[in-house]
């Protein structure tokens, strides 16, 4: 984002805008209508008016960018983040760590010793790849990786950064509005999970539902009869 905030590429970018709208017969890329401020904001200087539209959208397409760049960084570059980030070295790399240390769970001197015997009998790349190794032993062999089992399991549920919680809220902005603010909990409950789990709700069977909820009773199968 950081490479791509030059004037070469904004010119690149307002120059495709412009033939797209000319193909589309749109109206041209022009400077929007502007108000003229109260003079008690301004005082007796005068407002600035851009030049030209190229020159407006310049300055939003920077501050487009450097608003993306400083998500960026905040997210990526939380402590929690690089925390997980030296768990999951540890785990691929069998490199002890002090951030072992800071998990009571873990016992460093056994998990070296379980590391370097499930690097020499197994082949991985990354976390999910142990995850799914582990998933697929016997008991009496997991037992003898129970220090591995646990740091797979604080890799994937201990969240990296706060973008789950601030999902969930966004997520309750949307489903319970001003409109909809007698919603009960149990019902917000349930829309809740079907909103964040959206692509195993797409890919449940909707006519068998219906079919099941049809056939619950006589009165409904009177007044439905056969979804299907």
């Amino acid at each position: 984002m950081q490479v791509k905030r030059t004037e070469e590429h904004f010119d690149v970018l307002f120059s495709k805008a412009t033939a797209v709208a000319t193909k589309l017969d749109l109206q041209p890329i022009q400077i929007p209508h502007v108000r003229k401020p109260t003079k008690r904001y301004t005082g007796q200087a005068s407002a600035h008016i851009h030049p030209d539209a190229q020159s407006l959208y310049r300055v939003q397409f920077y501050n487009a960018l450097d608003t993306v760049n400083t998500q960026f960084i905040e997210r990526f570059e939380q402590a929690g983040f690089h925390k997980l980030q030296q768990l999951e070295n540890v785990l691929l790399h069998g490199d002890m760590d002090k951030v072992v240390e800071e998990y009571p769970e873990l016992n460093s001197r056994l998990l070296q010793v379980q590391l370097a015997m499930f690097g020499a009998n197994y082949t991985y790349e990354t976390s999910s790849d142990v995850a799914s190794i582990i998933r697929e032993m016997v008991p009496e062999v997991r037992g003898l990786f129970g220090q591995v089992e646990a740091l797979v399991r604080l890799l994937l549920v201990v969240p990296a950064s706060f973008a789950e919680a601030e999902w969930s809220f966004s997520a309750l902005r949307r489903l319970k509005t001003w409109l909809r603010s007698s919603m009960s909990r149990t019902r917000l409950n349930n829309v809740a999970i079907c909103h964040v789990h959206q692509k195993k709700l797409d890919r449940l069977d909707l006519e068998g539902i219906c079919q099941s909820f049809i056939s619950a009773n006589d009165k409904r199968k009177k007044a439905f009869g056969s979804f299907t």
